[in-house]
């Protein structure tokens, strides 16, 4: 079952660096909202811990591959509120650097994040940064895990040519980790996630400035390109 799903990882990765990213713009005139939505690849590390006093502590480390979606609000001053949803695989387990074998392969992760990033813009290289709310729901051998918490997001999209944008985020958060019913039974004292995300955006419209004030007329055809005609 593992060997599969990474069969299929890594077609993935070949896959969205051609699909790319989509942007999905459409302008009235240069004072309207409009939505991005971005989707990719994405990889997380999770961590829990349980304190020990008389030994070293227990350590639970997940390793996740999977995808994402990404909504981002653009048109607001120095502020784009951002909507992220990523479907995770608990790839690789351990339990105090000792992998752990699953009973069963239907595990899965979902991964909620929103937050609110302030933007810096350059001639083709955009920077945003922010804080926000992280939710993950973990389906896993022993227990169902829900942590909540709050996280801190950086990102980069840098302008490759008129119709490419190369996307990088990172995101950290430190979440309450006993949510659930193990913390009756498993109380974990610190969780923290890391988890990064590479991405391109494929767009047909010529104008990739992130400078330009004035976008123009995207037709809402055009957002969902063919590269082969």
């Amino acid at each position: 079952m593992r060997t599969g799903f990474i069969i299929i990882f890594v077609f993935l990765i070949f896959i969205f660096p051609v699909y790319g990213q989509e942007e999905m713009e459409i302008y009235n005139d240069d004072s309207k909202l409009y939505i991005n939505f971005n989707y990719g690849t994405t990889v997380s590390w999770l961590t829990r811990i349980i304190n020990q006093n008389d030994r070293s502590n227990f350590v639970f480390r997940d390793f996740l591959p999977g995808m994402y979606l990404n909504m981002k609000l653009q048109n607001i001053p120095y502020v784009s509120p951002q909507l992220r949803f990523a479907f995770y695989y608990p790839l690789i387990s351990t339990f105090n650097h000792v992998p752990q074998k699953a009973n069963t392969p239907l595990h899965f992760a979902l991964d909620f994040f929103t937050a609110a990033c302030f933007e810096k813009d350059f001639k083709n290289l955009s920077i945003n940064a922010g804080p926000g709310l992280h939710i993950l729901y973990l389906r896993s051998d022993r227990w169902n895990y829900l942590n909540l918490g709050i996280a801190a997001t950086v990102g980069i999209e840098y302008v490759l040519n008129s119709n490419v944008i190369l996307l990088v985020d990172l995101i950290a958060s430190l979440d309450n980790g006993n949510l659930g019913g193990n913390r009756l039974m498993e109380p974990f004292n610190t969780v923290f996630q890391y988890q990064a995300s590479v991405g391109i955006r494929y767009i047909r419209n010529k104008n990739n400035n992130k400078n330009n004030n004035n976008p123009p007329m995207v037709n809402p055809e055009d957002n969902f390109p063919i590269l082969i005609r």
